[in-house]
């Protein structure tokens, strides 16, 4: 007997008898949900997928956007949800469209899943990337701390007290400045902007610098009405309403109601459990936006892009390799983007130094920095 087909049981005895039904996902989870259904419910007929992303076909059926939804809703009267993670977000829509049978993937059946999938980073690779001998365990430590949160906290917290004593507030002032070469930097792109307070930081960490590119898709929204003032009295900062990606497309994008810092594309950042909403935002690459500008140099980029950061570099290695700018790149958002990115780069930059900084009380805020030879301080 499959190990889990007693937790499909209890999942599939909230469905009607004869119930007609979709499922929300395209995972390999809603794959399974339909091939297991089969073979314990024979009276349930799936009628159609849906996905937030994408449409098409899937195990011979119709796999509808979700947007379309409303077309589609009355040959059900049922629904089963295949994500863990996004099940709040899900689960309002199909009661949105009048579904009231609706059924939940349990975490139990994610977790077993997950455990068949899970990578093994190579923690002394990425770590090598790094300068100094103190970077590179610190790059350690952070990465231990990421695999046992509550065993490493107070160790973490102990760290940042030494490093930044009696500092109060969210994150000191070198958080995306550190270990720059700051009088080298002319024009700098400030990529996940929010309401803009690092493109006004950068005015005054950076002394020669005289235009700031400010990323940010949900700007109006997420603008603070002072500082909004400050940037629209500084000619030097340009605001362009778009995500950073790695090619020009239209994106859903996450847009939270309260945290607004978490907002991010929902494509490598699908967590919906904060109250939220799903919106389409244009993006673009570095690279369009150098050439349709007609941009002559970039000495630096900033990168907090929730999980975005891979995706936007790769949009933008024409104009790291021909104009060769400093990097302030977050790199806590994933364990993919923790261990993928110092090497990564490492391999694209043969001829940078790169260095790490920890800037929160906790495990977040991670920053590696990435400077020509040639800039980089003695």
């Amino acid at each position: 007997m499959y190990k889990l087909e007693e937790e499909y049981n209890k999942i599939f005895k909230g469905l009607p008898e004869n119930a007609k039904i979709c499922i929300y996902g395209s995972n390999d989870i809603a794959e399974e949900i339909y091939e297991v259904l089969k073979k314990l419910r024979s009276d349930v007929e799936v009628k159609f997928f849906i996905d937030s992303k994408k449409s098409g076909t899937l195990k011979g059926l119709p796999l509808y956007l979700a947007e379309n939804l409303d077309t589609h809703i009355k040959e059900i009267n049922a629904g089963i949800v295949a994500s863990f993670s996004a099940r709040f977000y899900m689960e309002f829509l199909l009661k949105a469209f009048g579904l009231k049978n609706i059924v939940m993937v349990s975490e139990k059946i994610v977790k077993t899943k997950n455990k068949t999938v899970k990578i093994k980073y190579d923690v002394e690779k990425a770590a090598k990337v790094f300068k100094t001998h103190g970077e590179r365990n610190l790059f350690r430590f952070l990465a231990k701390a990421r695999n046992n949160k509550k065993k490493y906290a107070y160790q973490i917290h102990t760290y940042y007290q030494k490093k930044y004593p009696n500092r109060i507030d969210l994150y000191p002032f070198e958080h995306y400045f550190e270990f720059l070469n700051k009088e080298a930097i002319t024009t700098a792109i400030d990529g996940g902007a929010c309401n803009g307070i690092h493109s006004l930081i950068m005015l005054q960490m950076l002394p020669n610098c005289k235009k700031v590119y400010t990323f940010e898709p949900c700007y109006e929204s997420f603008k603070n009405n002072l500082f909004d003032k400050l940037i629209k009295s500084k000619p030097e900062i340009e605001i362009v309403e778009k995500a950073l990606w790695k090619e020009n497309t239209s994106l859903q994008f996450r847009e939270e109601s309260h945290f607004k810092a978490a907002s991010a594309v929902v494509e490598v950042k699908p967590n919906i459990q904060r109250e939220a909403q799903i919106i389409n935002v244009d993006a673009i690459t570095i690279d369009s936006f150098v050439e349709e500008n007609n941009i002559q140099n970039i000495d630096f980029i900033k990168m907090d892009l929730e999980n975005a950061e891979q995706e936007a570099l790769k949009g933008a290695e024409k104009t790291i390799l021909k104009f060769r700018p400093q990097l302030a790149i977050s790199i806590y958002h994933s364990n993919a983007q923790f261990y993928g990115i110092p090497v990564y780069l490492k391999e694209l930059l043969p001829n940078y130094e790169f260095r790490l900084g920890h800037y929160r009380q906790d495990n977040t805020e991670t920053v590696l920095y990435a400077i020509p030879k040639e800039l980089a301080k003695k």
